[in-house]
């Protein structure tokens, strides 16, 4: 008898051992068996799903059974794969969709700490709205068949402390077999509470559980009065292909009502077969690429993993949400900050803090710092230790990083993991970059032909062509810069999100509606004409539109180019007639030489992001091959973008390179395939690396949303079709001018 026993959790999975023993008739002992059990609670109180007497958070994820060679034969190997990949990156809980797991993966669970829903094996989603069939949940005939399943699944799983709801099944509309299971569940277990998202009245559920509710909705159903039981999302923003994007607004909605209680992302991991091509190139197979009759087709690509289990941008801006240290600023000047404990069990002194200013990405201060006791769910203050620059540099934006990491060994991470993070922009006042003197410049002079402008310097040469309205040249010291100039774009390659568009239709089907994947420019004018000695200005004036239909953009650039080799490019836009309410993008689009493959920038880095997902990327000065740009998805789409971003700049192994400065900023995405590339192809090894890279300057792109199964992007995140203007500035530059860093500092002339 254990009185006052160690609790388990998925914080603190305390397992103890049970020496299980057989003995024959005659009292001797035949065999001996130790088994792992926990000791915790589950009960539904005050509105809450409570373990241990605690209200928890479930920062959840659904898991299929799926190898990307064995198929649903998945080694324990892999299992384990699973378990620390998620541990890693701050989840707590898994929904067996939708069957019962192999049994060694309730041990694992068990041993590391990860909640269950253990889920029936009962899917008939098939029969809903089929009239002429009764849905097996509701036909008496299949009572018995649903009742052995669910008793079966009790009764296999019931000791484990991992497992804190049962699950009657997924998607079998609601019928009386579910009344039933719920009774024989109850009746072999009555310690958990019961789950299924189709008992939309939770007539025998405690719980209430939806899928792809939209966070407004979400808000609505948290705030009904009487609601005596919590609220899950079993399933919600659908992580297929690029994305899935808005998850903070979710979990803010869930930390904001009591009656929430977090959800779960569809899904873990792809469900791609590993192949290769006849020549050796190595990709993942969905249904149809087996001759198979009927499939998904590329529907089952669709976890925060790939197939082989490789972390997309979208596991790891889910762990940043989730973290379980919130950090929010009281007065950065003073270094004072609030830090919030979002573990449900444990303190904070499990992990180490420590904390750095950066000066364009360079650590100049920095330490380590010892949390105070912080209980869970609760907050304290904390006070950083910095002291303000002596001489601030010139035109620096200087970052406050704090950083909390395991100060031990976890079972699922050693020391020095990190867990969470935060950064804030500290309000030191530097002065802005110097500015050229327009009489110390370079002189340059302008030749206006028949059919081009030409602007020479004393080490440039640009060549802008009058019927394409762009640059078609621009050589410094003898380097070719550019293969095609700049060129406004409003398309990208479609996401799953944008092709998909449940439940509202396709926003891709809007946009080609539209004509926006077919637009053409048309030149109405182009004026040159020398400003000074060190400066002229080139003036195009087009429509951009789709050949057919009265849609359009009047739109002109403005190129202003300076005798040090810069180019000043101003742009603006007005819709005119009816476009769909959000567009892809707003951008310039050029290619530069294949050379360029050496990426700096200053912004969120390292990784993929964009408007809405983009909170685990923080500012600094990052650095790429044109490669790491590329994110590759098993069907390929938009991708690769870095959004808030200062400049960009692209060299050669020489050094030679050209450096775009956003003004004051842009998103920035390269890639040695162009947007249609992407768009034709279905695998990735329909991608040919061209001869050249593909540049985008962006204003803005529309958001990612999670479209496949789920909302739109949030209306914040929408790009709507209005007027725009935007700045952006080219640099031609060589090694020996200096680093990136500096010459985007460089003001030019008023």
């Amino acid at each position: 008898m254990i009185a006052n026993p160690q609790k388990w959790s998925a914080e603190n999975p305390y397992l103890y051992t049970a020496i299980l023993a057989l003995k024959d008739p005659a009292g001797h002992v035949v065999e001996v068996v130790p088994v792992k059990v926990g000791f915790r609670s589950v009960e539904i109180k005050g509105g809450n799903l409570l373990v241990n007497g605690a209200r928890i958070m479930f920062k959840g994820v659904n898991r299929h059974e799926h190898h990307p060679d064995l198929g649903r034969a998945v080694p324990i190997e892999a299992m384990n794969q699973d378990i620390l990949l998620m541990k890693r990156h701050n989840i707590n809980a898994i929904r067996t969709s939708h069957y019962p797991d192999d049994p060694r993966f309730y041990d694992l669970c068990d041993r590391f700490g990860l909640y269950l829903i253990d889920e029936c094996d009962l899917e008939t989603h098939g029969f809903c709205g089929r009239e002429d069939i009764t849905n097996p949940s509701d036909d008496p005939i299949w009572a018995a068949a649903c009742v052995d399943r669910m008793a079966r699944m009790v009764q296999r799983d019931k000791n484990h402390p991992c497992v804190i709801l049962w699950s009657l099944g997924n998607e079998s509309d609601f019928g009386q077999n579910h009344v039933k299971m719920a009774e024989t569940a109850r009746a072999i277990d009555p310690t958990r509470p019961i789950h299924y998202e189709g008992d939309r009245r939770t007539d025998v559920t405690d719980v209430l559980s939806q899928m792809y509710v939209h966070v407004d909705k979400i808000v609505e159903i948290a705030g009904q009065a009487g609601a005596a039981k919590p609220f899950i999302l079993c399933e919600y923003c659908h992580a297929m292909g690029n994305g899935p994007g808005g998850l903070k607004e979710y979990w803010e909605v869930f930390y904001s009502h009591k009656r929430l209680q977090g959800g779960f992302i569809w899904e873990w991991c792809d469900h791609g077969i590993r192949r290769r091509t006849s020549d050796g190139k190595e990709y993942f197979a969905y249904g149809g690429d087996f001759g198979d009759e009927p499939n998904d087709g590329n529907f089952i690509i669709d976890g925060l993993v790939s197939a082989d289990r490789v972390p997309s941008p979208g596991l790891i801006e889910y762990k940043k949400v989730i973290e379980p240290v919130k950090v929010e600023a009281i007065d950065l000047a003073a270094g004072k900050l609030k830090i919030t404990n979002r573990y449900d069990f444990i303190g904070l002194d499990g992990l180490n803090m420590s904390w750095s200013v950066q000066a364009d990405g360079e650590p100049i201060q920095g330490g380590k710092l010892a949390l105070p006791s912080v209980p869970p769910g609760r907050g304290a203050e904390i006070t950083i230790p910095f002291s303000h620059p002596a001489v601030l540099r010139p035109g620096t934006e200087y970052w406050l990083n704090v950083s909390f990491a395991l100060a031990c060994d976890a079972g699922w991470a050693q020391s020095g993991h990190e867990v969470a993070w935060e950064q804030f922009l500290l309000p030191f006042k530097a002065s802005a970059g110097p500015r050229l003197d327009a009489a110390k410049m370079p002189p340059l002079k302008i030749e206006d032909h028949e059919r081009d402008v030409i602007i020479s310097g004393a080490d440039f040469l640009a060549v802008f062509s009058r019927p394409w309205g762009r640059l078609i040249s621009l050589i410094r010291d003898g380097v070719e810069l550019i293969r095609t100039g700049l060129e406004l774009n409003f398309w990208r390659a479609p996401t799953n999100n944008d092709a998909a568009g449940w439940p509202d239709g396709p926003i891709e089907r809007q946009w080609r509606k539209a004509g926006l994947h077919m637009l053409r420019h048309h030149i109405v004018a182009v004026e040159a004409g020398q400003l000074d000695k060190t400066s002229a200005r080139v003036r195009v004036t087009s429509r951009i539109a789709p050949p057919n239909g009265t849609n359009a953009w009047l739109c002109d650039y403005t190129y202003t180019f300076f005798g040090n080799s810069s180019v000043l490019i101003d742009v603006h836009g007005l819709p005119k007639g009816d476009w769909p309410k959000m567009i892809p993008r707003i951008g310039l689009q050029m290619t530069v030489p294949a050379g360029l493959e050496r990426v700096m920038w200053y912004g969120r880095g390292p990784g993929e992001s964009y408007c809405d997902t983009k909170l685990a990327n923080r500012f600094g000065v990052w650095r790429a091959g044109i490669d790491e740009l590329y994110t590759p998805y098993t069907w390929p789409q938009e991708n690769g973008n870095r959004t808030d971003v200062r400049w960009v700049a692209m060299t050669d192994r020489r050094g030679m390179g050209l450096l775009a400065v956003g003004m004051p900023q842009l998103d920035f995405s390269a890639h040695r395939y162009t947007t249609r590339d992407f768009e034709k192809a279905r695998h990735t090894y329909d991608l040919v690396p061209r001869d050249f890279i593909t540049l985008n300057l962006d204003l803005k792109q529309n958001g990612i949303g999670s479209a496949s199964c789920g909302p739109q992007p949030w209306k914040q995140y929408e790009l709507e079709p209005k007027e725009f203007r935007f700045t952006v500035r080219l640099q031609p530059f060589s090694a020996d001018e200096g680093c990136p860093i500096q010459l985007a500092k460089i003001r030019l002339p008023e």
